[in-house]
C-alpha cells in the first residue's frame, strides 16, 4: 500500500514539474502584427534599372527551369516605379564588407539622387539589361522582366534570368560560392547586417 502511495505521489510530482517546464518553456503569441523580423537574416540583393539600385532582403529564387528570381518592392519605392517600366532588371550580390553602402543607399531614395554616383559605386551596365551591375559583386544577374503580382503592400517582380555574371575566384568546383573568400551580406533586421562563420559549415555526405 506505501509502495503504490509512493508511486501516486512520485508521478504527481512529475507531471507537476513538467507543466512547471511546459509554461517557462512556453511561446508568446500574438494576434498584433506588424514588421516581423523573425525570418531573418537573408541575403542581401542591390536591385537595379537605369542609374538606380535598392538593397533588398525580400528577394527570393522561383525556378530553375526556367531560371526565375523574384524581388518584392513596396509602391512607396523610387525602384517599384522603374521596375514598373517591365523593362527588367539585375540582383547583385556584394560581401559583409560593403553592408555601409547597402545601408546608405537603402536609406536615400534615388528620386532625390544619383545614389551610384553620392556613393562612388563603380558599375557597368548590363548586356541585355540597361541596369547595373555593380564592379565589386561576386555574383549578379540580368533578369528580363516576366510579370509582377500585388500581394498586400508589396509588389513581386519576376524576372527571368538571362545573363549570370560572376567571378570564378571566389567559387568552388561546382559554381559553389567559397566561404572562406567570401562572406555574404545578410540583412538582421533593423539595420542590423551579419555574416557567416566558416567554422559552422556542414557538408552532408552523399548516400
Amino acid at each position: 500500500m506505501w509502495k503504490g502511495h509512493g508511486l501516486e505521489k512520485e508521478k504527481d510530482f512529475v507531471s507537476s514539474l513538467r507543466r512547471k517546464i511546459k509554461e517557462e518553456k512556453m511561446r508568446k503569441k500574438s494576434t498584433h502584427i506588424e514588421k516581423f523580423y523573425y525570418l531573418y537574416p537573408q541575403t542581401v540583393a542591390f536591385v537595379g534599372y537605369a542609374d538606380n539600385i535598392m538593397p533588398a532582403a525580400w528577394h527570393t529564387p522561383i525556378s530553375a527551369q526556367p531560371p526565375l528570381h523574384g524581388v518584392l518592392i513596396s509602391s512607396e519605392r523610387h525602384t517599384f516605379s522603374l521596375l514598373d517600366q517591365k523593362r527588367g532588371f539585375t540582383i547583385n550580390l556584394l560581401g559583409h564588407e560593403y553592408a555601409e553602402i547597402s545601408a546608405k543607399t537603402g536609406n536615400t531614395s534615388g528620386r532625390d539622387m544619383d545614389k551610384l554616383e553620392r556613393f562612388a559605386i563603380e558599375y557597368e551596365y548590363g548586356d541585355h539589361i540597361k541596369g547595373p551591375i555593380l564592379t565589386h559583386s561576386y555574383a549578379a544577374y540580368e533578369c528580363e522582366y516576366c510579370t509582377a503580382y500585388e500581394l498586400g503592400d508589396h509588389f513581386l517582380f519576376v524576372g527571368k534570368i538571362v545573363l549570370v555574371h560572376y567571378d570564378d575566384a571566389y567559387l568552388q568546383k561546382g559554381g559553389i560560392v567559397d566561404p572562406d573568400k567570401i562572406k555574404p551580406m545578410l540583412y538582421f533586421g533593423k539595420d542590423r547586417y551579419i555574416t557567416i562563420d566558416p567554422r559552422t559549415l556542414v557538408i552532408k555526405p552523399h548516400q
